[in-house]
């Protein structure tokens, strides 16, 4: 078998490139799309490939950012670039508003890859090359991009174990994108690419993985089963309970206000005490409390008492009301009692 060509440099129209509407970058929200109706789509938000028109007018396309194409037949389909691509047919569109600039992108550098005798080669070339950019971080995509590659690769080639191996990762690392994204997918859920990642860092944490009861496929890392209902609550902590007749969620409803709190909230998971009081109605920060060991309160009431002191100090301390003097003597109070329990139940 003659050895495959490799991709090389070239400069094309652009009236000979396309979008490519599968492209994970855009979230699978292009699917389906016509040509016209993408351009639409990524030149406004959210990807905003309008930000990109005033370099390109300033600059002209840069040869060393290329952008990445595979043919189609006499055209050519683009799978990294397709912002700049919608930017730069943007400005060829409008020639009385750009018309300075439109002349000097008449043609653009793109890598080709060449049509291969066996399309297998080719997909196979395609993919180590998203896979270095992209999920090695020379030109990052997004964890939920990544996920979404990932996803359809394996899906295409019927092998997590081939795509994991082409593009350079470890099945952990698979295992975080692809996780939470099959999640997702199986309770019917989308999110902004920018709130993927919450949850991806929740499974990270035991006590998250043993409130959803989950049993994975360790080759396809594919889902056997998980507890539905936790999964609801899971995703009703972390993004907000769901309104039954608008279907949006109340993100100020949420337990989780941010991800340095997940490690508390696998914790609080892993305890039914704890959990019950949570989604009975009380805040993360009050449900932990049923977490701690009685040491562990003690100590905390200790300090609690200790802070609690200094600010009706701060409150007070120039404030000769009476009712200043009452908060006062009955905090010493409360704070002579509560030494006297520590000390006697130590």
């Amino acid at each position: 078998m003659d050895k495959p060509k490799s991709a090389k440099l070239d400069h094309l129209t652009p009236d000979s490139l396309l979008f490519d509407s599968e492209n994970p970058r855009f979230g699978g929200a292009l699917a389906g799309k016509t040509q016209p109706e993408i351009q639409r789509a990524i030149i406004g938000a959210p990807h905003f490939a309008s930000e990109l028109v005033d370099s390109l007018l300033e600059n002209g396309f840069i040869e060393y950012e290329p952008l990445v194409v595979r043919r189609h037949g006499d055209q050519y389909v683009v799978v990294e670039g397709n912002r700049r691509l919608a930017a730069v047919k943007e400005i060829r569109a409008n020639p009385d508003k750009y018309k300075d600039r439109k002349d000097s992108l008449d043609k653009v550098p793109a890598i080709v890859f060449p049509e291969q005798p066996d399309n297998e080669i080719e997909q196979s070339q395609m993919r180590v090359y998203l896979g270095v950019h992209h999920m090695q971080g020379f030109r990052e995509w997004p964890p939920l991009a990544k996920a979404q590659f990932l996803e359809r690769e394996s899906q295409r080639v019927g092998s997590l174990e081939r795509i994991i191996k082409e593009v350079r990762i470890s099945k952990q690392q698979a295992r975080r994108f692809l996780l939470p994204y099959r999640l997702l997918k199986d309770a019917k859920m989308r999110l902004p690419e920018e709130d993927f990642w919450v949850l991806a860092e929740a499974l990270s944490r035991t006590g998250v993985k043993s409130f959803l009861q989950l049993d994975l496929d360790s080759d396809t890392l594919q889902i056997r089963s998980c507890n539905k209902e936790n999964l609801r609550v899971l995703l009703d902590d972390l993004y907000g309970p769901r309104d039954a007749s608008t279907r949006q969620r109340d993100v100020g409803a949420k337990k989780v206000r941010d991800t340095r709190d997940l490690s508390t909230y696998g914790k609080v998971l892993s305890s039914e005490k704890a959990s019950a009081v949570l989604h009975a109605g009380k805040s993360l920060r009050e449900a932990a409390i049923y977490v701690d060991t009685r040491e562990e309160s003690r100590s905390k009431l200790s300090r609690v008492i200790k802070e609690l002191g200094l600010l009706i100090k701060k409150v007070t301390e120039k404030d000769k009301t009476a009712e200043a003097n009452t908060v006062q003597q009955e905090f010493k109070e409360l704070d002579s009692a509560v030494k006297a329990y520590l000390k006697k139940h130590a």
